[in-house]
């Protein structure tokens, strides 16, 4: 095959790959534009998931008409003049990459106007190409409408999520900046509803704003250090820690990145401490920028430092001293453990495979797989319950054997079914007094995703104002003390996982409430609690896997142990 040049048309496309690789990409690199312009405002609007309409507007300090079409070539930039520019970044952007590729792969739209000029230009594009250039009266600023995102290439199209997620990656993407930039004011609207609505404010204000004020009150601060190397931000303490990883934010000069060096550093910081859970963290991370090279990838969410032993060394002394110094809190308002429920996350796969179903069913089979064996062990189902194995297992005898019972995963499929049974009936044992709970904004973001499949399955929750919930009541099943706060927040980071992509949102809300209120290990049962538990299993319609796919009963035959005693 011969050796072409390819045409602009595909070298856009290519680049586009690279720079732009869903909906939340192109937002990033518009909301960065406008923060390099000076931005006071930001406004960023999306549809079904930024695929159908991206509007991001500023008030920043917006281009002429010339500068809007050199705007739309690659490598067309004003953040840097020469190769020492690139040694010393001090803006988001600089590779001049990003509008022309996010023009190739959309309908693109451009509206800008400077502040000393009385007019607007606005631009149109389609697939990278400029149809149509017109003045335009405008508030000083910069509006670009992005539609039909990816529209010219299916095949990307084809290897993004829901819509939902797509939202929610958005959602993600504008808090994180959000957070880095507490002087400037940012909107969020989705699908026409205003989801954000920051007004400019101090760093401490934005932390509150974006972790949600029942969290910021129990994060320690950090400052440490000094040039070369400064850190501050914030942290959670070793009695504040997550079964699974949630607002964690870094932020290197500003620009939000991921790095596995200083996420490693972090965790090294608290050491035993930890125990398989995961903190809170919102870090900042000043550094000269001779010794950070910003231009490792496209996209600009890594980064690559001269000296990383360095690095590491320094992140980590500084979560040693704010967990071990005497430290003021943000708030003197005590500690707050909105985490100890007893409860430890289910770690692993989300979703029994296949193998792991023909594992859990083979344990109950007899004889030939045609023959019903699990159906044999529920007509010979036990009459009593004998003895509990370490507070953990269940030991009941049956016609032909013993079956041991994991108790947690059997309360969980109790629980799991009954709560879907009762769907839209809104049946809810009411508190004795309401209770608020204040949240992240990403929590709130959630709640509002999933308000109806509350309702449904019986929490009677309301949104009070801004961030916060008013609770009065919880589903029958629920048997625990407490209020139920805890429950409603890990409910809410339980939803945030992506990984559920085959369940109904009524069932990954079940399945979330029910490990959560179901009897955990280690917890004592009497004789007729064990009874009761045991009967309510074998009344439900899978009792053998519990929600998440582990088995939940293993049986023994008389068979079998006389062949381990030797009897046979």
């Amino acid at each position: 095959m011969p050796i072409i040049v390819l045409s602009p048309e595909i070298v856009n496309k290519i680049a586009a790959g690279e720079v732009v690789e869903r909906p939340a990409s192109a937002a990033k690199e518009l909301m960065e534009n406008s923060l390099d312009a000076g931005a006071c405002n930001i406004e960023v609007e999306a549809k079904a998931g930024g695929l159908e309409l991206l509007r991001v507007s500023d008030d920043g300090s917006g281009m002429t008409g010339e500068e809007m079409g050199l705007a739309l070539q690659r490598h067309a930039t004003s953040k840097i003049n020469s190769y020492e520019d690139l040694q010393a970044i001090q803006s988001f952007g600089f590779r001049g990459e990003a509008l022309p590729s996010i023009a190739s792969v959309s309908r693109f739209t451009i509206i800008s106007r400077p502040v000393q000029s009385d007019s607007a230009w606005q631009m149109e594009c389609r697939g990278g190409e400029i149809v149509s250039r017109r003045r335009q009266a405008a508030q000083p600023g910069t509006a670009i409408t992005v539609e039909d995102l990816f529209a010219s290439v299916p095949a990307r199209r084809k290897f993004l999520k829901s819509q939902a997620t797509e939202s929610r990656k958005i959602a993600e993407l504008f808090l994180s900046l959000a957070l880095a930039n507490p002087g400037a004011g940012f909107k969020l609207i989705s699908e026409s509803r205003v989801v954000y609505d920051f007004k400019a404010a101090s760093q401490d204000d934005r932390v509150k704003e974006v972790l949600g004020g029942e969290l910021y009150r129990t994060l320690l601060k950090i400052e440490y250090g000094q040039k070369p190397l400064r850190i501050y931000g914030y942290l959670s303490g070793p009695q504040n820690l997550w079964p699974k990883r949630r607002e964690q934010y870094l932020f290197v000069n500003g620009r939000l990145v991921s790095d596995r060096l200083v996420s490693a550093a972090v965790y090294q910081g608290f050491g035993p401490a930890l125990a398989g859970r995961h903190p809170s963290y919102a870090l900042f991370l000043e550094i000269s920028s001779a010794q950070v090279d910003v231009n490792v990838h496209p996209s600009k969410v890594q980064v690559r430092f001269s000296d990383e032993s360095f690095v590491f060394r320094t992140v980590r002394a500084a979560v040693e001293k704010a967990l071990f110094a005497d430290q003021p809190r943000p708030e003197a308002a005590g500690d707050l453990n909105v985490q100890n429920t007893g409860y430890k996350a289910w770690s692993g796969p989300e979703r029994p495979g296949q193998l792991q179903i023909q594992e859990a069913l083979a344990l109950f089979a007899s004889g030939s797989p045609e023959q019903a064996g699990w159906k044999n062990l529920i007509s010979a189902r036990p009459v009593v319950a004998y003895w509990q194995l370490h507070q953990r297992y269940i030991l009941a005898a049956i016609r032909d054997g013993l079956v041991m019972i994991d108790q947690h995963a059997a309360h969980e499929r109790i629980l799991y079914e009954e709560l879907l049974a009762a769907r839209d009936h809104k049946r809810a044992q009411q508190l004795l007094f309401p209770v608020t709970v204040e949240l992240s904004a990403r929590e709130i973001q959630v709640y509002q995703q999933y308000r109806e499949v509350f309702g449904s399955l019986g929490f009677d929750v309301k949104q009070f104002s801004g961030q916060t919930l008013v609770m009065e009541g919880l589903p029958v099943s629920w048997e625990q003390s407490g209020d139920g706060t805890a429950l409603v927040r890990g409910i809410l980071a339980d939803l945030t996982d992506t990984a559920d992509v085959n369940l109904e949102p009524a069932q990954k809300l079940a399945r979330s409430f029910a490990c959560r209120a179901a009897v955990k290990a280690g917890q004592a049962l009497t004789q007729e609690e064990m009874n009761r538990l045991v009967d309510r299993l074998f009344a439900a319609s899978l009792p053998y896997l519990d929600p998440h796919g582990r088995p939940v009963v293993i049986k023994f035959t008389l068979e079998d142990l006389e062949h381990r005693f030797g009897r046979i």
